[in-house]
């Protein structure tokens, strides 16, 4: 009886770190902890918008180019062309920026570095497709810092908490062997629940369209990581009426971007580029003219007839031109063909409108050529899909380069011949230029 005592109380502690073991490793097993902090109130205006208009805006004339066509040469608004494969089709490029050594693109929902020469590395952030947030800029890198930053969304308690996470230093992140998980990064920056879309963001603040009672875009608020509102711009807008619900998807379009260290932004409506200077100024940079072809904010929004009118599909920018995409609705057939006196057939097209900064030129490229003429190594013609930090881009299927391109034995082919015999038809390639 005392031997079998003995025993036990010999074994107590045996069993006890034993015990303690197995509850260690069910929690390291286990889901990250995610502590729990009392939420950050976010701060009023740190700064009052000043509106600098010293420097008359310069006036881009889409009406005027749009009654011709010319075109224009990719070598007039850049000097250099590089491809690299993205994958196929079954996962999209819905980002793409550029980092000191390459371009980082969201194959989503898996982000790879590409660069000339090397074969495409996976950055390893580890999540769901259906945390990455829809319908703006999802990734951000910092040159300076060579970081990667991620605009997520999580559920958390049955409400969606969208939030900034800040990546270690590209290098790093490029030898690890595991993948990283959101929830485990150090800093992540969680956006009040009351805060409107993100359209840009970056690794200080980001940016909202702010709206009127009426929920038309009358300016754009600029914000600190953590919420603390930095100062509200204010931009002109057609005065507007009520909105009403009609079955015709208004043309609306707004766009912020930050190029050559400052952002630039448009909004629905209004005709006026603004640049960001800073916190506090902001200048009118550009007019675009529409004449009498301009659709107003009033005509869309009570669903008037739009024959003739014109009005923005997209814009981007390099270092030597504005890139528009303009739509103009026209005549087209319908009800009471059979009326010979009905108005002759005319189409509604788009038109693709360039912009030359040194000669102030507003052309309208022709229809048939679908883009910039390539005249850097005779490739596909050049129409951007997007931008990032001075680079336009676009994307194509290979296919679609192999049955088009003729190599002609120039040498200026030699490296696109050498990339064509190496593709893979089923992949599609990101064409980048700048």
């Amino acid at each position: 009886m005392h031997r079998q005592t003995f025993r036990i109380l010999f074994l107590l502690p045996t069993l006890i770190l034993l015990a303690a073991g197995c509850g260690q490793q069910k929690a390291s097993d286990a889901e990250p902890i995610i502590p729990q902090t009392a939420p950050h109130q976010p701060l009023p205006p740190k700064y009052q918008a000043r509106y600098d208009a010293s420097v008359p805006p310069e006036r881009i004339r889409i009406e005027k180019a749009m009654a011709d066509s010319v075109p224009v040469k990719l070598s007039q608004v850049a000097s250099t062309i590089e491809y690299y494969m993205v994958g196929d089709d079954k996962y999209p490029i819905t980002g793409v920026v550029a980092t000191n050594e390459g371009f980082i693109a969201l194959n989503q929902p898996k982000l790879y570095l590409y660069r000339q020469g090397v074969r495409r590395k996976r950055v390893g952030l580890k999540t769901g497709y259906s945390n990455w947030i829809n319908g703006c800029p999802r990734i951000h890198f910092d040159k300076s810092s060579n970081r990667l930053y991620a605009y997520l969304t999580r559920i958390n308690e049955g409400y969606a908490e969208n939030y900034f996470a800040e990546l270690p230093p590209l290098d790093s992140v490029l030898a690890r062997v595991y993948y990283l998980y959101p929830d485990s990064l150090p800093n992540r920056y969680f956006l009040p629940k009351e805060t409107a879309s993100v359209c840009y963001f970056s690794s200080d603040c980001f940016a909202t369209y702010q709206e009127d009672k009426y929920g038309f875009d009358n300016g754009i608020g600029l914000f600190n990581l953590n919420g603390d509102t930095l100062c509200l711009f204010t931009a002109g807008i057609d005065s507007t009426i009520k909105r009403q619900y009609t079955l015709y998807q208004p043309p609306f379009f707004s766009t912020i971007y930050k190029f050559d260290n400052r952002l630039t932004f448009r909004l629905s409506f209004c005709d006026t580029i603004y640049h960001i200077m800073d916190n506090q100024r902001y200048v009118p940079a550009y007019v675009t003219d529409f004449g009498k072809s301009r659709l107003t904010a009033i005509e869309n929004i009570r669903n008037e007839d739009r024959k003739g009118k014109a009005w923005m599909r997209d814009m981007e920018e390099n270092t030597q031109a504005l890139f528009f995409r303009i739509y103009q609705e026209r005549t087209t057939t319908g009800g009471g063909w059979l009326n010979e006196k009905r108005e002759a057939d005319k189409p509604s097209v788009e038109r693709q409108i360039v912009y030359l900064k040194k000669s102030k030129q507003t052309l309208a490229l022709p229809n048939r050529n679908g883009g910039l003429i390539n005249d850097l190594d005779g490739g596909l013609p050049f129409w951007p899909d997007g931008q990032t930090d001075g680079y336009l881009y676009m994307i194509r299927p290979a296919k679609e380069l192999k049955a088009r391109i003729k190599l002609t034995g120039s040498p200026k082919q030699e490296a696109l011949k050498a990339f064509l015999a190496g593709v893979d038809e089923k992949q599609n390639v990101l064409i980048v230029v700048k």
